[in-house]
């Protein structure tokens, strides 16, 4: 399956910070918070660190040895398993296609949010505002238009001269700005209240609910069954490299990122006195109202914002970069080529998603407007999907033991179980739970 002509890594640096780049995104900043709010703080953390470091993991490890062996987009990969599979990895694609759109919208929420903190101190009604802003017909557009072309450069620009050099950059920033504001509001008073609550679990709220939500985060966050791991896998020049060692530090880098944020979000919601049920609304609405409420606030605002913009874009290069290898290797096309179709189509359905706050409000589908019909289709029904035939199509029908990811033969052995029943089992459950079934 061996193309020369392939591009390929330049290091094995570059590998582990895009694969975590890819995994560090708004599921980490945005997401992570509030559903661990949701789910009393310290108990969420306990089970989203298991669900991690069991299921989450094993198909990261599955995906990327999967790429590694056979040098093909998800698509092809999955018909190197069996051509009748090839659906599958279309299906990872099609996932990936329709996340882009969507998710470059709130980047473009992360774009305008950076240029109002130079003014921060002057907003008075932030929900207000909030609202208003996302509902215009001009300037979310315009702001999302900014975030998907500058997504869309970095992939024009290749593996080794675009995406790889990108995060090595920027992943490295990303954790400087995170640890910095960290420390900033860990020193407000009552904020080790927040720390309490993050990380003293009452195992008394955990329900069955809770570990379907962390499942749930897992997939959102580390970013598989989509065929981003196969892909970058599929760049890797040197067979014999190691799958375990490169992609350990993937996850450790996405668990640290939640933690981080944790440990920024919380302290200052209790420093504060504020609600912890503010949901997906918590990065939008409550937190730029504390930094209007604090010495440097504005400064502190900008950090805030800039690490959320550096997190979002090197998720969005990574699904982009997956539409860019599917069209390259199944239809022969160009990168150029590829990365101006895909972004041409991205701007027309980012659009139509970004005014379904507003002047397209009124169009649902299944009572949704176009953002949330989106978000639901990808995060509840597609990316559930794709970790369940993933794992059935590694698992039951190449054989786990095909894919070599540890030397050792104890560890090989619970990753070959934890991809034939354990994974397998555990997206099934989200799957249902997504479905109203359980």
């Amino acid at each position: 399956m061996s193309n020369p002509a392939r591009a390929s890594w330049g290091s094995k640096l570059g590998l582990i910070l895009a694969s975590a780049g890819s995994a560090i995104g708004l599921g980490n900043l945005w997401r992570f918070p509030y559903i661990a709010a949701e789910n009393g703080g310290g108990s969420f953390l306990f089970i989203y660190l298991l669900c991690t470091f069991s299921v989450g993991i094993t198909l990261l490890f599955a995906e990327s040895a999967l790429g590694v062996k056979t040098k093909s987009d998800p698509a092809g990969a999955f018909a190197w398993i069996n051509p009748h599979l090839k659906f599958i990895g279309t299906l990872g694609v099609f996932t990936s296609a329709i996340i882009v759109p969507y998710y470059s919208v709130v980047g473009g929420w992360i774009i305008a949010y950076i240029a109002k903190s130079f003014c921060m101190a002057d907003i008075g009604n932030f929900e207000t505002h909030f609202s208003e802003f996302i509902a215009s017909p001009v300037s979310p557009v315009l702001y999302f238009y900014a975030y998907m072309l500058a997504t869309a450069a970095v992939v024009y620009m290749g593996i080794e001269h675009g995406i790889e050099k990108f995060c090595k950059w920027m992943m490295p920033l990303l954790f400087l700005l995170l640890l910095v504001l960290m420390l900033r509001v860990l020193t407000l008073e009552n904020a080790w209240e927040g720390v309490k609550f993050f990380f003293l679990p009452d195992f008394s709220k955990i329900t069955a609910e809770s570990w379907l939500d962390a499942m749930g985060q897992v997939f959102f966050s580390i970013s598989v069954g989509m065929g981003i791991y196969i892909t970058y896998g599929s760049y890797v020049k040197d067979d014999t490299i190691s799958i375990s060692k490169t992609m350990w530090p993937v996850a450790v880098l996405d668990v640290s990122v939640s933690l981080l944020t944790g440990l920024t979000i919380f302290p200052a919601v209790f420093a504060f006195g504020l609600p912890m049920n503010a949901g997906p609304s918590l990065t939008f609405i409550t937190l730029p109202a504390i930094f209007a409420d604090i010495p440097l606030g504005t400064f502190f605002g900008i950090v805030f914002f800039v690490i959320l913009l550096g997190a979002a874009i090197t998720s969005s290069i990574s699904l982009m970069e997956v539409v860019t290898t599917f069209l390259c290797d199944q239809f022969k096309m160009t990168r150029k080529k590829a990365v101006a179709a895909y972004t041409a189509l991205c701007l027309v359905t980012g659009t139509l998603v970004s005014l379904s706050f507003g002047k397209l409000s009124g169009f649902k589908i299944g009572g949704k407007i176009l953002f949330d019909q989106f978000d639901f289709l990808a995060s509840n029904i597609l990316l559930p999907v794709g970790g369940l035939l993933t794992s059935i199509a590694i698992g039951w029908i190449l054989g786990p033991e095909k894919l070599v990811v540890f030397k050792n033969k104890i560890l090989q052995r619970c990753f070959e179980f934890c991809v034939k029943w354990l994974a397998p089992v555990s997206v099934l459950a989200i799957l249902l739970n997504a479905l109203g079934v359980i």
